[in-house]
């Protein structure tokens, strides 16, 4: 957040013989710095000669994130910066957030993180920036998240004042080096084109470049939803829905042109979408990158990376920067790698710390590897173990009970029952007695209420996600924003007039109305089916939730 006056931070410069004076900004004093036009001309000028510098140090982005940001008060802005004979030879762009954390400006957004120098000076300027950062903050730790190669960081392993502070680690960092020839090779692959060939039967298949703003606009929300919804059930992380800053922010990118959107559509619905950041001949992928989850089976991830290479070829696109991380999808579209750098300072004992820990987490994938168990299968052990620990953690503050039936739960043995009941009067129940509820809708299951004991918001949105792939579709009430029901529907394939019913989903603040809810949604399944009866199979052990909903029951089974 910036700062009140009276914290307003226009420090004294700092002097280095032949290198000029060091000055730190923060708050106010920044933001009207961005308002100087020497200041920003000289800014261009450094971002254009600095070998290392990446788009994400530009003043369109680093300066539209501080506006947009700093003026919500969610982040203090801060400008260390060095001038000689009154040019900008050094800079470096940070932000402290509310928690203390100072990183590189633009937070998650700015992929890679790192100053800008005008020589071979970047470890003056470095050590002269630390020093200053460490005197008006003292307590709080820095990050830079991710550093680019050929960034010289001898520092902290060499000067005895940092060495000791600083933490570094080494990310590989994959690169799509653009092939014309080989990504139309990739897309001729047998599984691929079949792929490709069974969207085409579900119907109009295109591929889009969105150039203009008002379109890139009115399909925003679609994508950030989908963005949303995936990366939720992924990694627990709902960017735009806990960030509403977050559009604003890229709709104003785009306005500027650093943002490349394009989209994969079928019968004109989107079924896939990437944003990257765009600049001097490369793309990032940083933005938005998401797919549907029921068209999964067909890879519209894959394909529309491909896609987007060809295009990309077409343009003059020389890279896709695919940025670090451990995703299986990188690697498969990775041809080629460069390494990129975290850096963390701290107190004294940060760098023994975080070499402890990372020797342990080299040592456990190193086990791991030895056992023969894949990485994605270990990631996919390492979020199991997060999601009931954060579920346990969750259960046991709210006292014994709910601990008690936790456990219970899940050691007691029991004996699935499976129940079928026929619906009566569904073809002629009138709409206006019956619930509004919605089919597939994303943004009602992002509506889950994050205080519930009995699932997480991140095992919620897996297991929809799953049903998703598996060819299901759901039926949502929502009100005021609070998801209160929700109901998994899949048509039996031998017999269009019976449907399994699932994954059955109440609020508390929603249980008076959940047998209307029920008898709603039997009814939208109902519409889809020309037979003159329906009936429901469900596993859900609340016979009398089914009773008030004014169904029959005809049969159970173990």
């Amino acid at each position: 957040m910036i700062a009140p006056a009276t914290k307003t931070k226009t420090v004294a410069p700092f002097f280095s013989p032949g290198q000029g004076s060091t000055e730190l900004l923060a708050g106010e004093a920044v933001l009207n710095l961005l308002e100087d036009t020497r200041f920003m001309n000289g800014w261009n000028h450094l971002y254009n000669t600095c070998p290392w510098a990446t788009v994400f140090q530009s003043p369109s982005f680093v300066a539209t994130w501080y506006r947009i940001y700093a003026k919500e008060y969610k982040f203090l802005p801060i400008v260390i910066k060095t001038e000689c004979a009154g040019k900008l030879t050094a800079l470096l762009t940070l932000a402290k957030d509310n928690n203390g954390l100072i990183t590189g400006a633009g937070a998650n957004q700015a992929e890679y993180q790192v100053w800008l120098t005008a020589g071979e000076n970047d470890e003056t300027f470095m050590r002269s920036a630390l020093t200053e950062i460490h005197r008006f903050f003292p307590r709080n730790k820095l990050l830079l998240k991710y550093i680019p190669a050929g960034v010289s960081l001898n520092f902290t392993k060499k000067d005895p004042v940092w060495h000791n502070r600083c933490f570094v680690k080494t990310h590989p960092q994959p690169l799509m080096i653009i092939n014309d020839s080989h990504l139309t090779s990739e897309l001729k692959k047998k599984n691929r084109k079949e792929k490709i060939n069974r969207l085409k039967r579900l119907g109009e298949l295109k591929f889009e470049r969105i150039s203009d703003y008002k379109t890139f606009a009115s399909v925003f929300d679609d994508l950030a939803v989908q963005s949303d919804f995936r990366k939720g059930a992924m990694y627990n992380k709902i960017a735009f829905k806990t960030d509403p800053l977050r559009k604003k922010f890229l709709l104003a990118l785009f306005e500027q042109n650093n943002l490349h959107a394009t989209v994969l559509k079928l019968n004109n619905n989107i079924i896939s979408c990437n944003v990257s950041v765009q600049g001097y001949n490369q793309l990032y992928l940083q933005g938005i990158n998401s797919f549907a989850a029921g068209f999964a089976r067909y890879s519209p991830g894959i394909i529309h990376f491909l896609m987007l290479g060809k295009l990309m070829a077409e343009e003059g696109v020389a890279i896709f920067d695919l940025t670090p991380g451990a995703d299986a999808y990188k690697e498969t579209l990775a041809t080629d790698h460069s390494v990129a750098y975290t850096l963390s300072i701290g107190n004294n004992f940060h760098s023994f710390t975080n070499r402890l820990q990372a020797g342990l987490n080299d040592y456990f994938k190193k086990a791991a590897t030895i056992a023969g168990i894949k990485p994605d299968t270990l990631k996919k052990w390492l979020r199991n173990f997060t999601l009931h620990k954060e579920k346990f953690v969750r259960v046991t503050t709210h006292g014994f009970r709910p601990l008690f039936a936790y456990f219970f739960n899940k050691l007691k043995w029991r004996t699935q029952t499976t129940t079928c009941w026929i619906v009566p009067d569904v073809f002629t129940t009138p709409a206006s007695s019956l619930l509004s509820i919605q089919k597939d809708n994303l943004n009602n299951l992002l509506d889950f209420d994050q205080r519930d004991i009995r699932y997480s918001q991140q095992e919620f949105l897996a297991n929809a996600m799953q049903r998703f792939e598996e060819g299901a579709h759901c039926y949502t009430w929502s009100e005021d924003g609070l998801l209160l029901g929700c109901a998994w529907i899949t048509n039996m394939k031998t017999e269009g007039w019976i449907i399994s019913m699932s994954g059955i989903y109440c609020h508390p603040k929603g249980r008076k109305q959940f047998p209307l809810f029920l008898k709603s949604v039997a009814a939208e399944a109902a519409i889809d089916t020309t037979h003159s009866r329906l009936y429901i199979i469900t596993e859900f052990d609340d016979y009398s939730v089914f009773e008030k909903a004014g169904f029959i029951l005809v049969e159970t089974t173990k």
